[in-house]
């Protein structure tokens, strides 16, 4: 075990005084820090415990979801606001993790979590990409799995791995943050940065001694008609193979109906939470028909560069987000018993 200092700071703006000093690393749940420190990944000497001082609170403020960043992913899935009426919110929490990791994580921290790609999680082995920055795409004997195909710029970069940031970025979403020099909102979309050409995984906005602080989504009538779908090895406690975060608004019913608004977001694809204009606009205005979903996904997968092995996640990828589309069109937002049915192949009724 590598030695640590445990801090308690007294408010948020000493916390993020602390945060300014090197080896310095925020506290909350810890549901994906600890674990990291455990690997020795990550080895901070420095930590600040802020749990206690976020807001945890959830309420609806001027037609947006406003969510305390101490609140935990179960109690917002669990609020009301979300559970009768934002499908994809939900369903983005509670299909993520398990129970009892949903209990401790903060929504703070759950958009912080870092790559679960093996050669991050275990930097001695070989061939080891994040190591060597330069390693070929097509090198041989590189376990590819967790790697990027959308956002990699033809390098072998790992994939952002979380579902709600996934809703988060699709549904024009916004995270407020404190420093040195105030309070500022950054919308999500432009949160997360593609990896450069020395790192392997994505990079953040936020300044050095910034805290997330709340997480701010509109309540548009896409979300309200909306849906997370997320395709993976199984039914439970495993991460995205591939995913959709999807909202429409339709004009008219069935596929004679004209999708008036679009939301469209992929996870487990890209090296950041991948919000796809390509897709909404293949969508806005035309007809609710399965050509134009076919055309929306072929829009969205457009610039993938898949490494070796996984080309099958894009043709996977694009049968989700035409799937999710199918069901807003002929069903509408699925409640929990129906997306366990779904979930358990047991279709829609």
């Amino acid at each position: 075990m590598i030695p640590f200092q445990f801090e308690r700071p007294a408010s948020i703006a000493e916390a993020g005084r602390q945060l300014q000093a090197e080896g310095t690393m925020l506290l909350g749940g810890g549901t994906t820090l600890l674990d990291l420190m455990k690997l020795n990944v990550l080895t901070p000497s420095r930590l600040s415990f802020v749990k206690p001082l976020l807001d945890n609170s959830v309420s609806v403020q001027q037609a947006k979801l406003v969510i305390g960043a101490g609140c935990t992913m179960s109690q917002l899935a669990d609020d009301e606001a979300v559970k009768d009426s934002l499908a994809a919110v939900r369903q983005s929490l509670i299909l993520a993790a398990s129970p009892q990791i949903r209990n401790m994580a903060t929504l703070g921290g759950n958009l912080l979590q870092r790559t679960r790609c093996t050669y991050f999680r275990h930097p001695d082995m070989p061939l080891n990409p994040e190591g060597d920055a330069e390693l070929k795409f097509d090198t041989p004997g590189v376990e590819t799995s967790m790697m990027a195909v959308l956002g990699n710029n033809g390098r072998l970069v790992g994939v952002y791995p979380g579902d709600f940031a996934v809703t988060l970025v699709a549904f024009a979403g916004q995270v407020r943050v404190t420093g040195r020099e105030g309070d500022r909102a950054i919308d999500a979309r432009s949160f997360y940065r593609q990896p450069n050409k020395t790192e392997f995984q994505y990079s953040t906005a936020l300044e050095r001694g910034e805290v997330i602080t709340a997480i701010e989504l509109p309540i548009s009538a896409t979300l309200r008609n909306s849906i997370y779908l997320k395709v993976r090895e199984r039914s439970s406690y495993a991460f995205a193979l591939a995913s959709a975060s999807v909202g429409i608004e339709l004009d008219g019913d069935g596929s004679s109906a004209t999708i008036k608004s679009a939301n469209v977001g992929l996870g487990g694809l890209g090296s950041i939470p991948w919000h796809s204009p390509e897709a909404e606009n293949a969508l806005i205005g035309q007809p609710a028909t399965d050509n134009t979903f076919e055309q929306a996904a072929d829009a969205a997968l457009a610039n993938a560069n898949p490494p070796p092995g996984t080309q099958y996640k894009v043709r996977l990828a694009k049968r989700t987000l035409v799937r999710a589309l199918k069901i807003l069109r002929d069903h509408g937002p699925l409640n929990d018993q129906e997306l366990w049915a779904m979930q358990h192949g047991r279709g829609v009724q």
